[in-house]
């Protein structure tokens, strides 16, 4: 799971109302009262009054009796969102053709403060099932990408990060990310080997505009049907990628 960010003091019903919002997804549609009972620790009047709010902000409609769905204004907030969204444009050609030259799918990955999201993709003819998906939010900790993208916090920063993630990161496997995040930090490049999903190998490298890290490239694949000369020359396409993205960038920046 992402690193959990300072809780805000005084703003507890807020939160609890963004958190019903943020329990819409493409696997739940809808919701009930019945299901915010469940995954939410208040009173019948609390979530009446939490829906209510929703509602009157026309964020969610009563789809059917007492089955409430997300409403048309979602999508204009989403479209603000996609706007928004760094370079995704610039990147997905350059990602398409990288598709096409190693087989495998390929990402554009940034940084949103604790978290790794994919903003563009381009899969493969025979796509595989990652936990890197377009608005994911995953752990900086794990995964080729995401390890570029930590590898660019400052020490101190890096230290607070280990302490939000607390236990979810033994001392052992630190020590271990620490070392690889040096080397990172100066090659811009990494790999990683069932580190997110089982069975996935990973090659990342880092997206550079005027000294600023502004996300990076990756492509994963099914290990077990990569030799070395396959990892070797995905490296060298992903180190390709990202400098043909740099350039894009910079002019466009």
């Amino acid at each position: 799971m992402p690193a959990q960010p300072q809780r805000t003091k005084g703003v507890d019903s807020a939160r609890r109302v963004l958190q019903i919002l943020l329990q819409f997804n493409e696997n739940t549609p809808e919701l009930t009262v019945e299901n915010l009972l469940e995954d939410h620790d208040i009173s019948v009047p609390s979530a009446y009054r939490y829906i209510s709010l929703l509602r009157e902000m026309d964020l969610i409609e009563e789809r059917e009796k007492g089955r409430f769905v997300l409403s048309p204004q979602v999508l204009r907030l989403a479209r603000a969102a996609e706007a928004s969204f760094d370079y995704r444009a610039k990147a997905q050609p350059i990602l398409d053709r990288l598709a096409e030259t190693t087989g495998e799918t390929s990402l554009y990955l940034r940084r949103v403060n604790d978290s790794a999201v994919c903003l563009a993709i381009a899969e493969s003819d025979h796509p595989i099932s990652i936990s890197f998906r377009p608005g994911n939010l995953m752990p900086l900790h794990s995964g080729a990408a995401a390890k570029v993208l930590l590898s660019d916090l400052s020490a101190a920063k890096l230290a607070q990060y280990f302490q939000r993630v607390g236990p979810a990161i033994s001392k052992q496997a630190r020590e271990t990310l620490e070392r690889d995040l040096d080397a990172i930090g100066v090659t811009g490049y990494a790999e990683s080997a069932a580190e997110v999903d089982q069975g996935v190998w990973a090659s990342a490298a880092g997206i550079r505009v005027r000294d600023r890290l502004v996300g990076a490239v990756t492509v994963v694949a099914p290990g077990y049907r990569l030799s070395e000369e396959n990892r070797g020359a995905i490296a060298v396409a992903v180190k390709a990628a990202a400098h043909e993205l740099e350039g894009i960038l910079a002019h466009f920046d």
